[in-house]
């Protein structure tokens, strides 16, 4: 072999364990070993998720109607495709554009639509709207499991009348900007409504709750309604500030109650109410008499 010849392959022998080292990470001195980069494939989850929050009306009606789809394969979709919804809706900017005011009216509508009994309902299903805003929302008559509304902003009216919670509900530091309505509603667990706001009237008539139920810190504007009203175990009403009236009439307190430090600006009403529990107004600010026959 001529002296050409010998440098040529000594060459391609150099230049091929440098293309093949190009590709590898030192591990030690002697040892090395490929690193081939991870392949991540979009789950379907994740590109109605993309789409839901797009900018162009095309994407986001095709990411809901593919939303739909997944939801209604099999029970294990729900959940996930419910919390999916619910991130599309606090991540929607507020007030934003025209388009972003329908788009959350749009989403708000789906979203009931599979917690209220009837064709596609979807039974059982947690949701958490925390830090959301949200506009004329309707849950009344729905049931769910649990609900989370932690400085959630309701404009307009609100309703939770006649509507059933199998899981723990939670409004702490949310924003009422017309009436809340929990007429008849129905929780098998917890309530904390702490330091809620509420500008117009707070309608809790004929409601039920077996578990603690907190409205300490609470303000309402408007009128506090609270007849029949059925707490099944301690109630803290704390702190809490009573614009309107305040009717407690026959309601029944099973466990301890207290409306310690609590103001009622407005005329009191706790004709006929049942404690079955100590119950405390250490500190409590009366502005008219007290009807308590």
């Amino acid at each position: 072999m001529s002296s050409l010849s010998r440098w040529l392959t000594a060459t391609s022998s150099v230049l091929a364990v440098a293309a093949a080292t190009l590709g590898r990470r030192r591990l030690s001195l002697h040892h090395d070993v490929e690193v081939v980069a991870p392949r991540t494939e979009q789950t379907p989850l994740e590109g109605i998720r993309e789409r839901l929050t797009a900018l162009e009306a095309d994407a986001r009606l095709s990411g809901l109607r593919d939303w739909v789809e997944y939801g209604a394969r099999c029970v294990e979709n729900r959940q996930p495709a419910l919390d999916v919804l619910c991130e599309a809706l606090r991540n929607l900017p507020w007030p934003g554009t025209e388009v972003d005011q329908r788009w959350r009216m749009v989403l708000q509508a789906s979203l009931l639509a599979h917690l209220r009994p009837g064709p596609g309902f979807w039974l059982g299903s947690d949701v958490d709207l925390s830090g959301t805003t949200l506009v004329d929302f309707d849950l009344s008559e729905c049931r769910v499991g649990g609900a989370r509304f932690d400085g959630t902003r309701f404009l307009g009216d609100t309703r939770f009348d006649q509507a059933t919670f199998l899981g723990e509900f939670s409004a702490q530091r949310a924003f009422f900007g017309r009436h809340a309505l929990f007429t008849q509603s129905v929780f098998a667990r917890g309530v904390c409504l702490r330091n809620v706001i509420v500008c117009g009237n707070g309608e809790f008539s004929g409601m039920h709750a077996a578990g603690v139920v907190t409205v300490h810190g609470a303000r309402f504007s408007g009128r506090a309604d609270f007849t029949c009203a059925r707490f099944g175990s301690d109630l803290d009403c704390s702190g809490v500030r009573f614009g309107g009236r305040a009717l407690f009439r026959r309601a029944w307190f099973a466990g301890a109650s207290t409306f310690a430090q609590t103001w009622f600006r407005g005329r009191e009403d706790f004709v006929d109410a049942a404690f079955g529990g100590e119950s405390s107004f250490e500190n409590t600010r009366f502005g008219h008499r007290i009807h308590a026959d």
